[in-house]
């Protein structure tokens, strides 16, 4: 017998996937999808829970008690967990937690009850909350999946033939909680990485330690950039990563907390200085203005820091940038929705199969704010191309619940490709300098708009 995928385009856009008489909307991976006989003669398929196939385990030896025995009375013992690319570390599996999987939790604390000094080496490629382990062991040295040599390396630094100086490139969180649901993507508006972090991390971007402590002297600003004194201050020689943020202080948009803009790695024996210069121009300090379109360099004052991580900062100064001041945004103008400056019930979505980006309302009353617009002495008509369900446009000032300006109604059509133009009067309160929201129905899809 025979099943067969069938994959159904919705009216929002989303996909229904149907298999043997089991169905779940996209994004599938959010529901629980089960393996079990589908037919007579035993084809799998996608089946219900109740349906699904049910296995027990009967333990022939356990691993953990062997491990705790084998490390019982020796000098130290070592821990490998982590991932494994080709079962948990793949791009197309997501994880449920953070944490390490059960299993390696409970052969860490049965080696570590076995034999006090335990170093524990973690190999993944993402970050983990390690906090309780983090407090029971000793040790613990962190490696991606590095390839063949990985073992000798490993080996290198736990017997200090090798003074290690990797930093990390991620941000490692002490829980979720940190962190907003899987889904949501959005680094900035949610406050994700170490630019808009602001809780604290159990291990910061930048991190890393080594058998060598170093001094940072004076951050002095030379022609292209910044030079900083740095001392090995350790009785090994050792390589230090010297990084380079600047923060924004002032700014129409959200800016990072901290941004890296350059690092360079030192070696230095023991006692040892050296003049560390990283380059840093102006132009570094751009970042993407929404109104324009374009990059652009905000006048200003700039922090510039350096230290050996993004928290661990040794030395500091500011800058002045002669930039431009963004100007109020221009409406009048054919403006893409997806500019907009904030945001609440909505994502990005194609605008055609070839090519552009609209954005679609994922609930009722889903909005868009697009700050700062200067509507002169008054605009008075209001026109969008929308595409998909039957709803109305409504447009606001200050706030998603503000003062009501006027509604535009779409009459639905029929596909979230095929594009419709509305257009609606505006009130007389639509003049001068205001927060504009455009407030969507369920279904809709807007690629364009403008007020004049």
């Amino acid at each position: 017998m025979q099943q067969q995928f069938a994959l159904e385009e919705q009216a929002d856009g989303t996909h229904l996937l149907r298999y043997a008489g089991y169905e779940t909307r996209e994004p599938w991976w959010s529901s629980p999808v089960y393996l079990g006989p589908t037919g007579p003669d035993g084809t799998l398929g996608l089946v219900t829970k109740a349906e699904a196939a049910h296995y027990t385990k009967d333990v022939v030896r356990s691993g953990t008690e062997e491990a705790a025995a084998a490390v019982k009375d020796k000098d130290a013992a070592v821990v490998v967990v982590g991932s494994m690319p080709a079962i948990n570390g793949r791009e197309n599996d997501d994880r449920e937690d953070m944490s390490l999987a059960p299993s390696q939790e409970a052969l860490v604390k049965a080696v570590r009850a076995a034999n006090p000094k335990t170093v524990v080496v973690v190999e993944n490629s993402y970050p983990t909350t390690l906090g309780a382990l983090q407090k029971e062991v000793p040790a613990l040295l962190w490696t991606t999946h590095a390839g063949q040599e990985t073992g000798n390396a490993l080996a290198d630094v736990l017997f200090g033939d090798v003074n290690p100086a990797g930093r990390l490139t991620q941000t490692w969180y002490e829980s979720e909680a940190d962190l907003p649901s899987i889904l949501e993507y959005d680094n900035i508006k949610h406050d994700r990485t170490y630019q808009y972090f602001k809780g604290d991390p159990l291990y910061e971007f930048g991190y890393g330690l080594s058998y060598s402590s170093f001094r940072y002297g004076e951050l002095k600003r030379f022609d292209d950039g910044y030079e900083v004194a740095v001392t090995n201050t350790g009785k090994r020689a050792g390589d230090e990563v010297v990084q380079l943020y600047t923060h924004q202080r002032v700014s129409r948009d959200k800016q990072p907390l901290k941004q890296l803009e350059a690092f360079q790695r030192v070696s230095l024996k023991p006692g040892q200085t050296k003049t560390v210069k990283l380059k840093l121009t102006t132009k570094d300090l751009a970042h993407w203005d929404v109104t324009r379109s374009k990059w652009v360099v905000e006048s200003g004052t700039y922090d510039v820091l350096v230290g050996a991580s993004s928290k661990d900062i040794r030395s500091r100064t500011s800058l002045k940038a002669r930039g431009e001041t963004i100007p109020a945004r221009d409406l009048s103008r054919v403006t893409r929705a997806e500019n907009f400056d904030d945001y609440e019930g909505v994502r990005l979505v194609d605008e055609s199969k070839v090519r552009g980006t609209s954005v679609g309302a994922s609930a009722d009353g889903a909005w868009l704010e697009f700050a700062d617009a200067q509507l002169g002495s008054g605009a008075t008509t209001f026109s969008a191309r929308v595409a998909g369900a039957a709803g109305k446009v409504e447009l606001r000032l200050g706030s998603p619940t503000g003062t009501l300006i006027g509604t535009a109604t779409a009459s639905g059509t029929g596909s979230v490709y095929t594009y419709e133009t509305v257009n609606a009067s505006l009130s007389a309160a639509a003049k001068g300098r205001q927060d504009v929201y455009l407030v969507l129905s369920e279904g809709q899809r807007l690629s364009t708009f403008s007020l004049r």
